[in-house]
């Protein structure tokens, strides 16, 4: 081993001598309210690192710099705790990726801030398999599977399994149990914090056995400590949904991740829409006197909160406010306003047609549009559906379906506006004649 540290030292010498500094970080709107934090750190994942400088290394020191940012603006508590990355630092696991990760966060993380990772099956993995695990220990000092307390909180990660073609082990399972134990029985009304890469199964948005994002390996052992708020990513699947926060006997929140969004649709996984790439998400966690905890989105590149989960219940064994049956039970159908129209326009034939964005009430969202276009006999000949683009720092004013066409004859188009929980609007029509 004595010779692998000395190889991983020279590359990370090296790689800090030709480290180029990155791009300011973004200015960030910090809103003030009665909140007041004793401790806070930044949380992602899916950062898909390739290289040194490409862009998963340039949106961690963004987001690390803006996290930064945001507690030094705070003028009751201006630290940053800690980073931690939820699994896919890497996009192959390569030793250039593992090495670009440690020297960019090196570089970026301050003394006083504690960077913690756990090391992902999928992609973490994909090049020395559960070797990773060792190299991912010798590059940064940290276990893979780790219980940190930092500022009298309690930070728990799970990496892979150390056996090879094996996600978790019976061995991580009881590891996992005996600290909850230990934690909450050292403080019984704090939080503790969860880390790991897949979402536990049906808890929040990408979790469900549809979307194949989500494990129940933890499941049993996490539903007997409601203090747990489990934070995990793998899914690339929007933090600023709704959906992205639950609570059943413990919490859970996806934290959305740096390289790109992705969505199930009906029957239709992998739904990658125009744009996506442009995802940087990441949790901004605070906790106060009373372990209250404030988890805000963060669009990295955008600067901005996108969302904001307040979570005043940690230790209680009954948790409705983010329940997603109470939530969708409280819900109301989108609505278009009274001057809402349908755009269409044909050329050739060919027919697009636009819709303005319908509204809804409290932290609820659009998720999508649908367009149903009948002939004059009323058979339906066209359907379709496109995303309101919610997921966006910046959300657009209206949405266009794509292209379609329509022989010679008349017509009526039809889109209603649906909402994360299924509710669906009043139809906005148009005749073509």
């Amino acid at each position: 081993m004595s010779v692998i540290y000395s190889l991983i030292l020279s590359f990370l010498t090296l790689l800090t001598i030709f480290f180029v500094p990155f791009t300011n970080a973004p200015a960030v709107d910090v809103t003030e309210d009665d909140f007041v934090p004793v401790m806070r750190f930044v949380a992602t994942s899916d950062t898909h690192i390739q290289t040194l400088g490409d862009k998963g290394s340039r949106r961690i020191v963004k987001m690390v710099k803006s996290a930064y940012e945001i507690a030094e603006n705070d003028s009751d508590y201006n630290a940053l705790d800690a980073v931690v990355f939820s699994g896919d630092i890497t996009d192959q696991g390569t030793f250039t990726a593992l090495s670009a990760f440690v020297a960019t966060t090196d570089k970026v993380i301050k003394d006083g801030t504690e960077r913690l990772g756990v090391v992902a099956k999928s992609h973490d993995g994909n090049t020395y398999d559960s070797e990773s695990l060792e190299i991912f220990t010798a590059l940064t000092g940290q276990e893979t599977d780790f219980h940190r307390v930092i500022n009298g909180y309690h930070f728990i990660g799970i990496s892979r399994s150390p056996v090879s073609g094996v996600h978790y082990s019976s061995e991580q399972v009881r590891w996992l149990d005996n600290e909850l134990k230990a934690a909450t029985e050292a403080a019984p009304l704090q939080p503790v914090f969860v880390f790991q890469h897949e979402h536990v199964l049906d808890t929040v948005f990408g979790s469900y056995s549809y979307d194949g994002w989500g494990m129940n390996t933890f499941s049993d052992v996490l539903n007997k400590y409601p203090q747990v708020v489990h934070i995990s990513g793998h899914s690339h699947y929007p933090a600023n949904d709704p959906r992205s926060v639950w609570q059943g006997n413990f919490t859970a929140i996806g934290d959305g991740g740096l390289a790109y969004y992705e969505f199930t649709v009906d029957d239709e996984t992998s739904v990658h829409p125009a744009g996506n790439e442009t995802m940087t998400q990441a949790l901004l966690v605070e906790v106060d006197k009373d372990n209250r905890v404030l988890i805000r989105v963060l669009d990295v590149d955008a600067g901005e909160f996108v969302a904001e989960y307040l979570v005043d219940n940690v230790a209680s064994s009954e948790k409705v406010k983010y329940n997603h049956d109470e939530r969708k039970a409280l819900s109301s159908a989108p609505v278009f306003s009274e001057n809402a129209k349908l755009t269409v326009k044909e050329s050739l034939g060919n027919y697009t047609v636009s819709v303005p964005q319908a509204s809804v009430k409290d932290d609820n969202k659009v998720y999508l549009y649908r367009i149903s276009v009948t002939d004059a006999n009323g058979k339906e000949v066209h359907k379709d559906w496109v995303l309101s683009g919610y997921y966006y720092a910046d959300v657009p004013d209206s949405v266009s379906f794509a292209k379609f066409r329509l022989s010679d004859g008349a017509y009526t188009v039809k889109v209603v506006a649906e909402d994360v929980w299924g509710n669906v609007s009043e139809a906005l029509t148009y005749n073509i004649d």
